[in-house]
């Protein structure tokens, strides 16, 4: 597909889309615990969120900035940069953030608005779709001293949505289109083991808010961000720590055992992530095989299908055997 057709895309969408633009002057205005489901009301998306990202039915969770095709068969076909930018601009992804590049040149963050990426599906009679950048906003890090993270709103064509776009992480043709999706550069996840693939070049995920993936990257524990203020990230076991404790992979073979919106309380090893909910029981220690022992679990009814020990083995200092520790909420 040449750039005149991707600018043409563009233009097709632009006027769907732009009304949906955040305003990044209100992002991270209040804070509050984000170890726990809020009282009184619904659960907040990046807390409980949306589905998984995808368009027309097929998940563009990792996307590959070579146009491989992912699991699902989606591949990128090409990108524009906005209406009006001339230029052969290049996506990619740095600091988990989107960047497109044309020489000296660089768009990133609000200037990325407008911008579409094309996608089609590997087969015979596959049209193309275009995914346009439709609103960005900075999300208040979790972990403290972290910078501020970078959302997007992404939408693809759809004549049955309401405005006539869909948002890839809401399947509900009358949700809404809000910066839903943050981005970790050169790393998957696999789904079903709980698990990291790190150094996997060329490749994004996109995580829709309230994935454990999105969750992590608030925490500051993306695979380009700054984690220790030094600009190292964390380790591939420190995520991989992560996202067993934010799955409640107990047993480290995958299994969950918790359920959307389910309160819980965490602190990592490092003390930048701890939650102001009053502490009740201990839950777990985490690492990057799971839990390391086990003294509540997070759903009541939960049968747990390993024997792990008690807290108490790990000395009076748990937390320094592992990279989180969990308490239910009182």
């Amino acid at each position: 597909m040449t750039l005149s057709s991707l600018r043409m895309f563009a233009l097709l969408t632009a006027s769907f889309v732009l009304a949906a633009c955040d305003d990044p002057a209100a992002a991270g205005a209040h804070e509050r615990s984000y170890g726990s489901k809020s009282k009184g009301g619904e659960c907040p998306p990046w807390e409980c969120g949306y589905n998984t990202a995808e368009v027309n039915g097929r998940t563009i969770r990792e996307l590959n900035l070579d146009g491989v095709a992912n699991s699902d068969g989606v591949r990128i076909l090409g990108f524009a940069a906005p209406a009006g930018l001339l230029g052969n601009y290049k996506l990619a992804v740095e600091g988990d953030e989107l960047v497109a590049r044309d020489g000296a040149k660089t768009l990133r963050g609000a200037a990325l608005i407008g911008a579409t990426i094309v996608v089609d599906t590997v087969g015979l009679l596959k049209l193309p779709t275009t995914i346009t950048i439709a609103g960005y906003t900075e999300q208040q890090a979790w972990a403290e001293g972290a910078a501020k993270v970078p959302s997007y709103t992404l939408v693809y064509p759809d004549a049955g949505a309401l405005l006539g776009v869909r948002d890839v992480c809401n399947s509900d043709p009358l949700g809404p289109l809000t910066s839903s999706a943050v981005v970790l550069g050169g790393e998957t996840y696999d789904l079903e083991s709980k698990t990291v693939n790190p150094g996997q070049d060329r490749w994004l995920t996109i995580a829709c808010a309230g994935s454990a993936a999105a969750k992590l990257r608030l925490m500051n524990y993306g695979p380009q961000s700054d984690f220790d203020g030094e600009g190292h990230p964390a380790t591939p076991a420190q995520r991989q720590a992560t996202l067993k404790m934010l799955t409640a992979d107990y047993c480290g073979g995958g299994e969950s055992y918790t359920a959307n919106g389910t309160p819980l309380a965490w602190e990592n090893a490092a003390g930048t992530v701890q939650t102001s909910t009053k502490l009740g029981a201990l839950e777990a220690v985490w690492s990057a095989s799971g839990a390391l022992c086990l003294e509540a679990t997070r759903l009541a009814d939960a049968a747990v299908d390993c024997e792990l020990p008690s807290c108490e083995s790990l000395g009076e200092d748990p937390l320094a055997q592992g990279e989180w520790i969990t308490h239910l909420p009182e």
